[in-house]
């Protein structure tokens, strides 16, 4: 299959910071894809320290698909929105430097369906979390199906990782889409807001990604804390751009589900007088001064922190006590097989 150089099919994004030991398997795998040469790979060295923009650089001058742009450093964000705004390909792809691509994904019937006039805004796909010493996987599927909408709604929301999805890039344009200047959960209001104005979301169960559990990213080190206000921070950036395309979004019962989501993980971190006094801060205050109701799994985590936040922190901790045997175990070389099985579980159970 032939494309113009100048039209590639797939432009697949790469935000890089200091991945020296994974970036070039994740470039690999995109590079012995079948197709491989409708394919524009796009690296943002986003100001890294390591070696990883001596290795990007060597990877462009060895492949002419590849493409690199440095830049100072300002976040996964930033380095994602470089990629948007260079990107030429008719579909744009994102893929995190420690992750990689699975063998034949862009195979023949694909690069056909994509070249289609009339292919889909969005194109949805099963991906599997990997554990860190490679043995424990978990496929997380979608069901093979074509979604068409008349009208922009929260209700087209699939909830699959972003980097399974691939996103017509004249539909990102029209919108203006790009991913909000957060540090952590970036990810999911672009995908979100992609998935409620799509017109056409076509799912397809083939694996398009592996997405390692690496303890040193970004998402695994960051406090709990620290998550949710960037969590917040989102959920707030993300409202006026749903009402101003004309969606109503119910921020007030998102936030008061990310508050019962992200107090279990702040317990576990925390002391009691830690948590108490920060649950009395102005962004828990739908906590303590609303009666909403958070989605359906929550209600009693929310009843319980507003009626009796002793035990609700209780039992947080005891909930937590899997978590805090996995962290423990991974300070000793001999007990890390055992913490990636916990771990594996905790992927088994909850995804």
């Amino acid at each position: 299959m032939e494309i113009a150089v100048s039209e590639p099919l797939i432009t697949v994004v790469i935000p890089v910071f200091n991945s020296e030991q994974y970036i070039e398997k994740a470039v690999n795998s995109v590079l012995l894809q079948p197709n491989a040469d409708s394919i524009e790979l796009i690296l943002v060295d986003d100001g890294s320290t390591d070696n990883s923009a001596n290795i990007c650089d060597k990877l462009s001058e060895a492949n002419f698909g590849v493409k690199v742009f440095h830049k100072e450093n300002g976040g996964v964000s930033s380095a994602r929105n470089m990629g948007i705004e260079n990107a030429k390909g008719k579909y744009i792809a994102f893929l995190d430097s420690d992750d990689w691509w699975e063998r034949a994904f862009l195979s023949d019937d694909l690069a056909a369906e994509l070249l289609r006039p009339q292919s889909s805004d969005l194109y949805c796909f099963s991906f599997q979390k990997v554990s860190p010493n490679k043995k424990w996987i978990k496929t997380l599927h979608v069901s093979n199906d074509t979604y068409v909408y008349n009208r922009p709604a929260l209700s087209h929301i699939i909830g699959q990782h972003h980097c399974a999805f691939l996103y017509r890039r004249d539909y990102l344009n029209a919108y203006g889409f790009r991913y909000l200047p957060t540090k952590v959960w970036e990810d999911v209001p672009f995908c979100q807001l992609c998935c409620t104005f799509a017109k056409t979301i076509t799912c397809m169960d083939r694996i398009i990604f592996s997405y390692y559990m690496n303890n040193k990213s970004c998402m695994h080190t960051k406090s709990s804390v620290d998550k949710f206000k960037e969590h917040f921070k989102a959920e707030n950036l993300a409202k006026p751009i749903y009402e101003t395309n004309g969606v109503s979004y119910n921020i007030d019962r998102t936030i008061i589900s990310l508050i019962g989501e992200c107090l279990k993980d702040i317990s576990i971190e925390n002391s009691f007088g830690f948590v108490k006094e920060l649950i009395a801060g102005p962004e828990f205050f739908l906590l303590n001064h609303s009666d909403i109701q958070p989605w359906q799994t929550l209600q009693k985590d929310i009843r319980l922190w507003r009626k009796k936040p002793i035990l609700a922190y209780i039992k947080c901790r005891i909930n937590g006590i899997p978590k805090y045997v996995k962290r423990f175990l991974y300070t000793l070389r001999i007990t890390r097989p055992l913490a990636d099985y916990i771990q594996y579980r905790l992927i088994k159970r909850w995804g």
